[in-house]
């Protein structure tokens, strides 16, 4: 069980990374499209990935008695499209870690802000699949 226990707070971990991450990445590809479509799309998932970090950090309070200390990093992109793509990615395998952290949970009150993320994360890809639609 400890195993599990210490397992589960690496991807808790990674997933406030990333959560964090992706808040900055929305950020400049919000702003690297004038359509308003796009940039509604984009500002939603920027907001609840902002959402998301601060639940995965609250969650990891209760867990270890501290937050999640880290350096940021940068998601780099070439071009809108290619951004637009890497978030659809992005968006896909958080989807997948969050169902596995599921089945890891150490406690039922990491169940809601992990149900939260996961259905989340599906809409964001689904959004980000239509802005990639509508560019082609």
């Amino acid at each position: 069980m400890q195993i599990q226990n210490q397992s589960f707070i690496h991807l808790l971990r990674q997933a406030i990374e990333n959560e964090w991450n992706a808040v900055d990445f929305y950020k400049r590809l919000g702003g690297d499209t004038s359509n308003r479509l796009f940039r509604h799309y984009i500002k939603h998932a920027e907001e609840d990935e902002w959402k998301h970090y601060q639940m995965f950090q609250h969650l990891h309070l209760q867990l270890t008695g501290r937050y999640h200390e880290f350096e940021p990093k940068q998601v780099s992109y070439r071009s809108f499209e290619n951004g637009i793509i890497q978030a659809q990615i992005d968006e896909f395998d958080a989807a997948e870690m969050y169902r596995h952290m599921l089945f890891m949970i150490p406690t039922p009150i990491a169940y809601q802000a992990l149900f939260v993320a996961l259905t989340d994360e599906m809409e964001h890809a689904t959004r980000f699949g239509t802005i990639y639609g509508r560019l082609k």
